[in-house]
C-alpha cells in the first residue's frame, strides 16, 4: 500500500515522517505538516532538557519553588506518576541530572563527571498544586524522554483528525501510530536489537500505536539511555521491548517500564499488548500481540 503523500522532517533531535493514504476534500497535507513542524519546535523548546532555556531547564535552575506549567506538562507528569509505583520507582522523570552527569548531556560528551547526582523521589520532590501549577522541594532536572516522543505522536494524531484525515501513518523515529478506516493492517518490522539492519519478525498494526525500545542505540560506557535511577546502571537482562496500545504515550512509557518489571505489574486499567526479548534472545509476548516471529 503506497501513500498518496509522504514527508519527513527533523525535530527533537531525531527524524519524523508522516504518510497520508488519503486526503480529505478541501484538506492540505502541506498545511497540516507546517502546523505539525511548528508545534514540534514549540514542544521541543519547552520540554527538552538539552535546550538551555527550556521550561524543564528553568525549573531545574529555579527550584525549589512554584511553577506554572502547560496542560501537556501536567498530562505527561500524570502518566509518570501513575507508573512510578508500578515500575518499582524506576519510571522517574527526575533522572535528568543523573543522565547528564553520566555523560548523556546537552553536549553528548559521554564522559562521566566526577560527581554523579542521584535521582530524587518523584513524590517527595514534585507536588501538584492545581491543574497548571507544580511545587518543587529541591533542584531536579525533568527528563520526559521515556514518553515524550510518544506523547507528541498522539498530538500529531489529534491534529490530523481535527483536519479530517482518516488514513495516515506517523513514524516518530520508531514510535508509530496508524490510523485507518478499514481493517487492513500495516506491516511493521520488529528491529533486531543485536543487528539493526535485520528484523526478528513483523507486526500487523491495524490501528493505534506501536512503540519499541532497546539498548542498542544511544549507548556509552556500558550504559544506554534506559537508566535504572535506583542503581545508576542500565538494565542488562532485557535487550528490547515492543508495546502496542491505543495511545503512543502509553506504548512509549510501557516499552521502558518493561525493562524493569514484569508486565503483570502494570495496572490492569491500561490496555496494551507486549513483546519482550531477553539477553538470551528468548521472546515473551502477550497472546494478542499482533506479530509473527522468524525462527
Amino acid at each position: 500500500m503506497e501513500p498518496a503523500y509522504k514527508t519527513s522532517y527533523e525535530s527533537m533531535g531525531t527524524s519524523w515522517s508522516i504518510s497520508f493514504f488519503d486526503v480529505p476534500k478541501g484538506g492540505s497535507c502541506d498545511d497540516a505538516i507546517a502546523d505539525i513542524e511548528r508545534e514540534s519546535e514549540i514542544f521541543n523548546q519547552l520540554y527538552s532538557r538539552f535546550v538551555p532555556d527550556s521550561l524543564v531547564t528553568r525549573i531545574a535552575e529555579s527550584s525549589p519553588g512554584t511553577f506554572e506549567v502547560p496542560d501537556d506538562f501536567m498530562r505527561m507528569l500524570a502518566l509518570y506518576q501513575a507508573l512510578y509505583g508500578a515500575s518499582a520507582k524506576r519510571m522517574n522523570p527526575l533522572v535528568g541530572f543523573t543522565l547528564s552527569d553520566l555523560g548523556y548531556d546537552s553536549d553528548y560528551s559521554l564522559t562521566t563527571k566526577e560527581t554523579v547526582r542521584t535521582t530524587p523521589d518523584l513524590f517527595e520532590t514534585i507536588r501538584v498544586v492545581d491543574k497548571n501549577h507544580i511545587e518543587t522541594t529541591a533542584p531536579a532536572l525533568i527528563d520526559f524522554g521515556a514518553l515524550g516522543k510518544g506523547y507528541f505522536v498522539d498530538r500529531i494524531v489529534g491534529m490530523l483528525r481535527e483536519r479530517g484525515f482518516t488514513h495516515f501513518f506517523v513514524d516518530g523515529s520508531g514510535d508509530l501510530f496508524y490510523e485507518s478506516p478499514s481493517a487492513n493492517p500495516l506491516t511493521i518490522g520488529l528491529e533486531d536489537p543485536h543487528d539493526t539492519k535485520k528484523v526478528i519478525g513483523t507486526a500487523a498494526l491495524a490501528r493505534g500505536a506501536l512503540c519499541g525500545s532497546s539498548g542498542s542505540r544511544r549507548a556509552w560506557g556500558g550504559r544506554h539511555h534506559i537508566l535504572d535511577p535506583m542503581t545508576g546502571d542500565s538494565p542488562t537482562d532485557i535487550v528490547a521491548t515492543w508495546v502496542a496500545a491505543p495511545r503512543a504515550a502509553l506504548a512509549d512509557a510501557l516499552a521502558t517500564c518493561l525493562f524493569f518489571v514484569e508486565p503483570e505489574s502494570i495496572p490492569s486499567l491500561y490496555e496494551f499488548e507486549y513483546c519482550i526479548m531477553n539477553k538470551e534472545r528468548r521472546v515473551k509476548h502477550s497472546p494478542l500481540f499482533p506479530a509473527q516471529f522468524f525462527s
